[in-house]
């Protein structure tokens, strides 16, 4: 597998014919007239990529005998100066990298990613002293959460205890509804 693309913008040889080019290129690419169109469209457009340098040439003189004019162009990176005059070790710059990500750290107020200061870069709030303050906020919340959960179960406790027991019976006289007197008796 090679570093080398063809691409082709819509601009053919000037003794071909633009028609004829695109009914070669539709029948050499295996594509309907409709997407041989839009490669005359004047973007460019990568035919092949991925090739190796002989197999882009060949791509590159086949076009060219059909009469559409390609560009070749090598993706390989190139090297600078720097990298010619010092050996770069690969494992450094993960070690670095994870020692600057751990360096940073997060505003608590507007979440500004910065290294490691006393105040915040963008809004400049006292980076220590509102964690303090979110610290004793968080264990102002935890103890209510926990004396919250003590009397959720202390009435759950009382709910079972409650249901154990059962209610006492009571009854109640039954009174005679027969003639008037009982009717002033109630």
């Amino acid at each position: 597998m090679g570093n080398y693309q063809v691409l082709f913008n819509g601009e053919v040889s000037k003794e071909a014919n633009e028609d004829t080019v695109r009914s070669n290129l539709s029948r050499e690419l295996g594509i309907d007239d409709q997407k041989a169109k839009q490669l005359f469209s004047g973007r460019t457009v990568v035919i092949k990529s991925q090739l190796k340098q002989e197999e882009a040439l060949d791509l590159q003189d086949k076009f060219a005998t059909l009469g559409a004019v390609c560009r070749v162009k090598d993706l390989t990176p190139k090297k600078t100066e720097f990298q010619a005059e010092y050996q770069i070790d690969k494992h450094a710059g993960d070690r670095t990298m994870r020692d600057i990500t751990a360096a940073h750290q997060e505003c608590p107020r507007c979440g500004y990613m910065q290294l490691e200061t006393s105040h915040c870069a963008r809004c400049g709030v006292d980076i220590e002293a509102t964690n303090r303050h979110k610290r004793k906020e968080d264990l102002i919340i935890q103890k209510k959460i926990r004396e919250h959960r003590a009397k959720q179960n202390a009435a759950d406790m009382e709910m079972a205890v409650e249901d154990a027991v059962p209610e006492p019976l009571v009854l109640e006289p039954q009174v005679k509804k027969s003639g008037v007197l009982s009717w002033f008796k109630r």
